[in-house]
């Protein structure tokens, strides 16, 4: 192979580097997606939730007392049909509100593509950036544990429900606060979770990002539901990430229009 040949070469890697970097973002496009969510990721629980205190979307209902649901605890297989119609990309999502039920294999249109649930304060959601940061690695997998699954899922519940000044100080109490959990089906879900709320620490290299998935009810209606997903920081903006993949195109044609100039012919390899 030629210095020239290697150069050349060098520089379409180059060019298709930059092109990954786009490929590689969230496939959500700007109008509204149609999302499912399909089945648990992987392990899950179950367990019992008793609140009182404020429900963080709904200004017309300030506060609840006593309210108690029990439903299932851990991440969701979810797709965006409207990019992945063949549900070849599937993305853990995790629920968010503890307020409204909804059923699986559903097709469900997203009334608010990657923005943030109104009344769901800044401070949350820091704390949801830092625990998956600090603790994503534990659930990404699809063979992840039931106990990891379900005390992943009862932090997240304990972050957005436990009120803007507990989320401020990052001093949560599962068992004692305004959200508490019992009745957890897998054993010392309820504890690692505690664990975790406690030591979630100060750096966030991903982001949570939402969907509501089906229309918004009255508080104890079914048919609603506000899920999370995490997506990695990226120290690159699209518009720079544009740019790099035109500086690389642009490159590559320089080195191939280069070589073909004294070859007479364009061989890249």
């Amino acid at each position: 192979m030629t210095a020239q040949n290697k150069i050349a070469q060098h520089g379409l890697k180059a060019a298709l580097a930059a092109a990954a970097l786009i490929v590689i973002q969230p496939a959500f496009a700007l109008s509204p997606s149609t999302i499912e969510l399909n089945s648990f990721w992987a392990g899950a629980g179950s367990v019992t939730i008793n609140y009182s205190g404020h429900v963080w979307y709904d200004a017309k209902n300030p506060s609840v007392n006593d309210y108690s649901v029990s439903g299932g605890s851990g991440g969701f297989k979810s797709y965006n049909l409207s990019t992945d119609s063949n549900k070849q990309l599937p993305f853990q999502s995790f629920c968010v509100d503890i307020f409204h039920d909804f059923n699986f294999s559903v097709d469900s249109i997203d009334s608010s593509p990657t923005g943030t649930p109104s009344g769901l304060s800044q401070a949350a959601i820091n704390n949801l950036d830092r625990l998956y940061t600090r603790y994503g690695s534990n659930i990404a997998s699809t063979s992840s544990s039931n106990i990891n699954e379900s005390a992943f899922q009862l932090a997240i519940w304990a972050i957005v429900n436990d009120g803007a000044a507990i989320n401020l100080s990052g001093v949560f109490d599962l068992t004692g606060g305004p959200i508490q959990f019992s009745n957890s089906s897998i054993d010392g879900a309820i504890s690692l979770s505690q664990k975790w709320l406690n030591d979630l620490g100060t750096k966030s290299s991903y982001n949570a990002e939402f969907l509501m998935v089906q229309d918004q009810g009255p508080v104890g209606s079914s048919g609603a539901q506000d899920v999370v997903y995490f997506s990695p920081v990226s120290s690159v903006s699209e518009p720079q990430t544009y740019a790099m993949l035109l500086a690389g195109l642009g490159l590559l044609g320089f080195i191939a229009r280069c070589h073909r100039n004294q070859n007479g012919t364009m061989n890249l390899f």
